[in-house]
């Protein structure tokens, strides 16, 4: 499983240097990155979402996915000690990006070429989790502000509501018709594709110097892509679940740092090159950090 990983990782780095190169010769500008990632945001990721639950109902399966969102709900809170610790209350962007990992663009397609498509299903129910806690703990950790909240952005967001659209049709059909099975394929490849070419064209217009001399940039990346895993591993050893199961919220655990981080440090008033930052140089890092953790857990979970 670790040649696995490691070959997943080195396809995903391969695309990200393609969008490295595009937004380097001018085929895709910062507006470009952000529509792309409009794209991924409202079809990409809620097709995957769609297609992992659009699936035979099966009680066995829907009851180790509410276990895996428990588990997750607990790792989120070992993250938030350890990130408002480490990082201190000062370092509200530091603290977010320990917190909340890119399970989106990053977890999904490692599980699928580590694991397989049948457990994204089991990545769909942390991002039930992961969605509310980001959209309400979340933006308070960014905000300092409880009137940011808003139960509407929980309720509107794509991810949230493929998830419902999935689960309708998980304990209403068999199986899809033929022609919106087709379409929801499609849709759904285009994730990984899309993830690691705008997280290598966000590369290509990032200042790698001045992002490199922020001392705070290391002990967030130390907290995010070392810590939290090393801690998930005892804790996932008691879960009651197979071992496949166990390595998908492993994944998550290792996981570079949620992309959000810079737009949340931009929209309110934050450091955004250190946000972006932190996403950025957490994902190069992960490539390496992420099968070193995943090995380990590999040999004792």
């Amino acid at each position: 499983m670790v040649l696995i990983l490691i070959k997943q990782i080195v396809v995903m780095l391969a695309m990200m240097s393609i969008g490295v190169a595009l937004f380097k010769l001018g085929q895709i500008d910062e507006k470009g990155v952000a529509q792309l990632s409009n794209l991924a945001l409202y079809v990409a990721t809620p097709c995957v979402i769609i297609r992992s639950l659009a699936i035979p109902y099966d009680a066995n399966q829907l009851q180790t996915g509410l276990i895996v969102m428990a588990f997750f709900l607990i790792m989120f809170a070992v993250s938030v000690v350890i990130g408002r610790f480490g990082c201190g209350r000062a370092d509200r962007i530091g603290a977010f990006a320990v917190i909340f990992s890119n399970t989106g663009f990053v977890g999904i397609p490692l599980i699928q070429g580590i694991l397989g498509e049948e457990y994204v299903f089991y990545v769909t129910m942390t991002m039930v989790v992961g969605t509310i806690t980001f959209w309400t703990y979340g933006v308070y950790l960014m905000s300092g502000d409880k009137g940011e909240v808003s139960v509407k952005k929980i309720l509107t967001n794509p991810n949230l509501i493929a998830v419902v659209v999935g689960l309708v049709l998980f304990f209403a059909l068999d199986d899809l018709p033929t022609i919106p099975k087709q379409v929801l394929n499609a849709m759904a490849n285009l994730n990984t594709g899309l993830g690691m070419i705008i997280l290598g064209a966000t590369l290509g217009a990032s200042n790698i110097g001045l992002m490199i001399s922020d001392t705070r940039l290391y002990k967030a990346l130390g907290l995010r892509l070392v810590a939290v895993p090393l801690v998930c591993i005892p804790l996932l050893m008691f879960m009651p679940a197979p071992y496949e199961v166990r390595m998908v919220l492993m994944i998550a655990a290792a996981a570079p740092a949620a992309s959000a981080t810079s737009m949340l440090a931009l929209k309110y008033g934050g450091d955004y090159s250190y946000g972006t930052g932190l996403a950025v140089g957490s994902t190069i890092v992960s490539m390496v950090t992420m099968p070193l953790v995943l090995a380990l857990a590999m040999q004792v979970m």
